[in-house]
């Protein structure tokens, strides 16, 4: 390494062989014009929930010397790496090549205009068989409100509204899941925990019912999943958790939609990206338990809204439809969790955290069941699904 660079490296990678690909994304970020790289300084961002496939995501940044003038640069280092054996399959919802394939193809220089991506500089496959990702550093505000998830919905609509109008074509790669959702659910029964036992000896008959419901779900979820390939095609994102979305400021009272990471890229039903939104933000406590349904109404209408005025003129029941059924199956998920909560708290009865956690559970798990009871009702009407 050029003894002149001070470099403060604040993670495990070895980064003094890759000056030249450093060198390479800041001159993308200043319009190729030549820099003397001045000081690196590499941190991990601690992102809280990983991928299985994700080895590091570290922000890199300092100083280059631009005209005699000292400029900033900042820049997003993504380390993906395989996983199990299913994961090296391109059907499957967790592809470990995929965000790969997604920066590589250019695929999202072709997204609608309601949503912006970061740019990526280069894409590095490494001897170890991981692959090096290293993309725009992007500054902006997380969604908190449901006035900001509501105008991120609007804008969701208008990007799947895009490809049922035909202004967007979508896109043939081969690597882009087109069945995710039965991709996850299936992983998700394969890994959660075995409850059987445990609930058979319960005495309590609305943890009882709750069961029950479940098992029925599970009984038709593969009737389930193959309604929601009849509905229209959209490309979709289905991981629009709170850290994938950013509210970028602009002149106008509006700000950019930002997406950051598309590992689970699919072509999926109208509403199921909406109901991955929905959903995961419940899961992870964003979304708090005294306001599911008025988030639920607002996302939904916003969504219709942005399917609108893309001129999309289709029966919002097929949007409907996808939406309930797609935040519903995540029940597959997070009915066993709350069993295992519930039978930990028989050992630790005075477990704050797990009674919170057992308490949104409950929450989550009432909204399923009322999504679930809406999405055969919306079956029944429409004679397409």
């Amino acid at each position: 390494m050029n003894s002149k660079i001070m470099l403060i490296n604040n993670s495990t990678i070895n980064l003094e062989n890759k000056i030249e690909q450093i060198i390479t994304c800041i001159q993308s970020i200043y319009g190729n014009q030549t820099v003397e790289l001045v000081s690196i300084t590499c941190d991990d961002i601690g992102y809280k929930t990983p991928n299985f496939t994700t080895s590091a995501i570290l922000r890199l940044h300092g100083l280059v010397k631009l005209y005699d003038e000292l400029k900033p640069w900042y820049v997003i280092l993504k380390i993906i790496k395989p996983d199990t054996e299913e994961k090296d399959n391109f059907v499957h919802h967790n592809y470990w090549r995929r965000e790969a394939l997604v920066f590589e193809s250019g695929v999202l220089k072709e997204l609608p205009n309601s949503i912006c991506n970061t740019k990526s500089y280069l894409v590095e496959e490494q001897q170890d068989g991981t692959i090096w990702l290293w993309m725009e550093y992007v500054e902006g505000d997380y969604p908190y409100t449901i006035e900001q998830f509501s105008y991120i919905a609007r804008q969701l609509g208008r990007f799947n509204g895009a490809y049922l109008e035909g202004a967007k074509k979508l896109p043939e790669h081969e690597w882009i899941c087109r069945e995710w959702l039965k991709s996850w659910t299936t992983a998700c029964r394969k890994y959660a925990p075995n409850m059987e036992a445990y609930v058979s000896r319960i005495p309590i008959d609305n943890f009882q019912s709750t069961w029950t419901w479940y098992q029925e779900v599970l009984k038709n979820i593969d009737s389930s999943l193959d309604s929601l390939q009849q509905l229209p095609r959209v490309l979709a994102h289905q991981d629009l958790s709170q850290m994938n979305m950013l509210l970028v400021p602009k002149e106008s009272s509006e700000s950019h939609l930002v997406l950051i990471d598309w590992q689970f890229m699919s072509i999926s039903g109208i509403g199921e990206d909406l109901g991955k939104l929905f959903g995961v933000n419940m899961s992870l406590g964003i979304i708090p338990p005294s306001q599911y349904q008025l988030y639920q109404n607002s996302l939904f209408t916003s969504y219709i809204e942005g399917l609108r005025e893309m001129g999309w003129q289709g029966d919002a029941r097929m949007a409907q439809y996808g939406f309930c059924l797609s935040t519903a199956l995540r029940s597959v998920w997070e009915v066993p969790q709350f069993f295992s909560i519930l039978s930990k708290l028989e050992e630790e009865p005075n477990n704050t955290k797990l009674r919170e956690k057992l308490n949104q559970l409950d929450s989550i798990i009432k909204i399923h069941k009322k999504l679930i009871e809406e999405a055969d009702s919306l079956k029944r009407a429409l004679s397409a699904i």
